[in-house]
């Protein structure tokens, strides 16, 4: 292949293929032993003003991280380790067992044992965000990791929104519409996806408009849920915008207490 078609990374150095994990519009993610890197796109065709959009994208997430993780080397439970923000890139640890959506895939059905542990996790890991005022408006099977022991946590952070460190996040919304209730209601699709294996494929935007502008997804559009879900309450609870109250994440965790 052509060098101009090759991507190149933070220093100059064209990336292998090899050492690409996950793809997006405008960053990519490799694996150098260890540590995933994230960092923009960048071809030699690209403009100077394509190149520093993208750049733009990391730099924004970046200052996500900062607020999220500002002890580097102290994780946050729930949500994937940041390592280090060198440049206009963001490592993370890799995470070995890759993102759920290709675990369920190609998995047969997590145990129920297993399916409350992750969703433990998962609830932890956005009750952290929504405590440090950030709404991450992408929470998709695609965007949760599993490491080696099959524990999951919440990763890119690319769309997610800085809300005021004073925020009542109970009744905040973004600019695009999302708030801690439409990632609530992402997060009770991922969970119905653990459980049944089906992926719903619906979206906070409407597909027939270029309007950015999230909706909260009506109740007749989710699907239904059968009576023999263990979670049945719990998702039920996801899919209506506001339903656990000023507890909002944390709420998940109580209904899973009573389990």
């Amino acid at each position: 292949m052509s060098g101009v078609h090759c991507l190149i990374d933070d220093e100059g150095h064209y990336v292998q293929a090899h050492s690409i994990i996950a793809s997006g519009d405008a960053a990519v993610v490799v694996q150098r032993e260890d540590v995933a890197i994230k960092m923009a796109i960048v071809y030699k065709y690209y403009t100077m003003e394509k190149v520093e959009g993208n750049r733009q994208k990391i730099r924004r997430e970046q200052e996500v991280w900062r607020r999220i993780q500002p002890n580097l080397e102290t994780p946050v439970e729930g949500i994937v380790h940041c390592l280090d923000l060198p440049g206009d890139t963001i490592e993370m640890r890799y995470m070995s067992g890759g993102t759920l959506s290709k675990w369920l895939k190609h998995r047969a059905r997590p145990s129920i044992e297993l399916q409350k542990r992750w969703f433990r996790q998962l609830a932890i890991g956005l009750h952290n965000l929504h405590q440090r005022r950030v709404i991450h408006s992408d929470i998709l099977s695609r965007n949760i990791l599993l490491d080696g022991s099959l524990n999951v946590v919440i990763a890119d952070l690319g769309a997610s929104t800085i809300m005021p460190i004073n925020t009542v996040m109970v009744n905040a919304v973004d600019d695009y519409n999302c708030s801690i209730w439409t990632d609530i209601c992402q997060l009770g699709l991922v969970f119905y996806e653990i459980i049944t294996g089906r992926q719903t494929c619906i979206s906070l935007y409407r597909s027939d408009s270029n309007d950015s502008i999230a909706i909260f997804p009506p109740r007749n559009i989710l699907p239904t849920l059968d009576k023999r879900i263990w979670a049945q309450d719990i998702i039920e609870t996801c899919w209506r915008e506001g339903r656990y109250g000023a507890a909002g994440a944390a709420g998940i965790l109580v209904k899973l207490d009573n389990e």
